[in-house]
């Protein structure tokens, strides 16, 4: 006989929302500074700005290493732990991503020219979640309408291996795993650069970009196993805040800006973000100013269809360049502020359209989830 109960990890925390809202923003207005013609000091520091927005996706390292860590912990002594978390996390994951693909490698290369779509020869990594090993295992990696989907090949090959580790491990002994785990990834990163320089490869392979996950791991933990004195918890958003502007002057000041990403960004960016959720988490329900500003209801909402505005806003990018470069006069686009402004309505159409595939058709597959509730031996 079996009982259905609800995990701690269960509750729905709207102050995540918030942060994955700012984590996609950020993505996004990234992609929105590659066309940017910057013209003065002001509208360069602005665009570089812009441009740091990559670092969102690490956000997004964290949030999945933190929440996916949680259920696996709370989940553990489930009966059906491992077919509960694969079959839930395929109902979000696989029928947007597949029904992408569907799209993209049959009607975008009629519409799409070849310099913008991946190579015939490595399309069956998309099919296999293996895009970001590319630059390693078969050649320069190179932008692409589908390029962004390497994020979601690291973070669908943490879901695979992870639950079987966090099932093995003891909770205490997976803290410090965790964190040896990411003293060797620094490690191995600074050998690796050091001895052949910034990559592709090294800022794409799953192993050199598990500062997130690691360390969104461990604070899952801290949670649950540790209390943290209030007065420490009040200084965390301080903390993040001034090691972010840590990162943006050291990256103003770098003089090879990848090789600094990649030895000093990547960790650094990592803990941030790391003690920024810990704080959403910890302080959930307050009252508090950062609390306020995450829970609003417009950053949730972009949360909410987070992953959806990921798949589908660089297409709708690049599509949207193509119709402003074949209607709108040279001079008006070569404005910055013209640049700024059409990227600000290519994000809200972004936001439309993951809207509607939210509602219209992921939503479909995310209410078949109750099937696969956790289930426990009754004692």
């Amino acid at each position: 006989m079996v009982v259905r109960v609800h995990a701690l990890s269960a509750r729905k925390l709207a102050s995540l929302d918030g942060v994955r809202g700012l984590a996609i923003l950020a993505v996004m207005m990234h992609h929105s500074a590659w066309g940017l013609n910057a013209a003065n000091v002001p509208e360069r520091l602005f665009a570089f700005l812009m441009y740091q927005g990559w670092a969102g996706v690490d956000l997004f390292f964290v949030l999945s290493g933190f929440l996916i860590t949680g259920i696996l912990l709370d989940s553990s002594c489930a009966v059906n732990y491992f077919k509960s978390f694969y079959a839930r996390r395929a109902l979000r994951i696989f029928p947007l991503y597949f029904a992408f693909l569907l799209v993209a490698l049959g009607l975008f290369p009629f519409v799409v020219p070849a310099d913008w779509m991946p190579v015939p020869r490595d399309r069956w990594l998309y099919l296999c979640y293996l895009t970001n090993w590319q630059a390693l295992w078969v050649g320069p990696w190179r932008h692409s309408v589908m390029a962004h989907l390497w994020s979601l090949a690291v973070e669908e090959q943490f879901y695979f291996c992870w639950p079987l580790l966090v099932w093995l491990v003891r909770p205490a002994n997976l803290l410090w795993s965790l964190l040896i785990g990411e003293a060797a990834v620094i490690a191995g990163r600074w050998w690796w650069v050091a001895g052949h320089g910034a990559s592709q490869a090294v800022a794409l392979a799953t192993i050199t970009r598990m500062d997130g996950l690691l360390l969104g791991a461990v604070c899952a933990i801290a949670v649950r196993r540790y209390r943290l004195p209030e007065r420490l918890v009040r200084r965390l958003p301080l903390l993040a805040s001034g090691g972010l502007m840590v990162y943006i002057l050291l990256a103003l000041a770098a003089s090879d800006k990848d090789r600094y990403a990649e030895t000093i960004g990547f960790p650094l960016l990592a803990i941030c973000f790391a003690l920024l959720v810990l704080y959403a988490v910890l302080t959930e329900g307050g009252t508090g100013p950062i609390q306020k500003f995450l829970c609003q209801r417009r950053l949730t909402q972009v949360g909410k269809y987070a992953y959806g505005l990921y798949v589908y806003h660089v297409p709708l990018f690049y599509f949207g360049d193509r119709l402003i470069a074949a209607s709108v006069p040279a001079a008006v686009r070569s404005s910055f502020w013209f640049g700024c402004a059409s990227s600000a309505a290519l994000c809200v159409i972004s936001y439309q359209v993951a809207r509607l595939s939210y509602t219209h058709f992921e939503r479909y597959f995310l209410n078949c989830k109750g099937r696969f509730e956790l289930q426990y031996a009754s004692r």
